[in-house]
């Protein structure tokens, strides 16, 4: 009997320790993944600090334009203005006419290659060159992609 008491006693506490376990590495586990259901905590530092300054009404109305000029908040803008970061936002638009002059080159060479203009003389070489700047484009573009992962 008591023999048994003493084994009921041990798997009830081994049951016990297992049930604390579990709910310890489901604690860690939401706690790993944060509150918000699945959302992971971010790892980048928060914005903690605040910086005030004043402007005069001439100031905030332009500094408003050109916040909404870049689809940003005046504080963002802002920051990045004083962290002098205000060229990144326009190295986006710069990829994009880059990418657009790109695509163009490439209906211009597909329109080349036709029959119809098989009267230029020099229509290999204008392929070749138009080749390529939409390679030096691509490299290009593909470089800023690199260098933006590495970051």
């Amino acid at each position: 009997m008591k023999a048994d008491n003493l084994k009921n006693f041990i798997d009830k506490m081994a049951q016990e320790n297992e049930r604390k376990m579990n709910a310890e590495k489901r604690k860690k586990h939401f706690q790993e993944i944060g509150r918000k259901g699945g959302l992971r905590k971010k790892s980048e530092q928060q914005l903690s600090k605040v910086i005030s300054f004043r402007l005069t009404d001439v100031e905030y109305e332009e500094s408003q334009k050109k916040a909404q000029e870049f689809n940003l908040k005046l504080s963002a803008y802002s920051r990045m203005v004083h962290l002098q970061k205000e060229l990144k936002v326009n190295e986006f638009e710069t990829d994009k006419t880059l990418l657009n002059y790109g695509n163009n080159f490439v209906r211009i060479t597909n329109l080349l290659r036709n029959r119809e203009w098989n009267m230029f003389q020099n229509k290999k070489r204008i392929l070749k060159e138009i080749q390529e700047v939409i390679d030096l484009i691509r490299k290009y573009l593909y470089s800023k992609m690199d260098e933006r992962n590495k970051q």
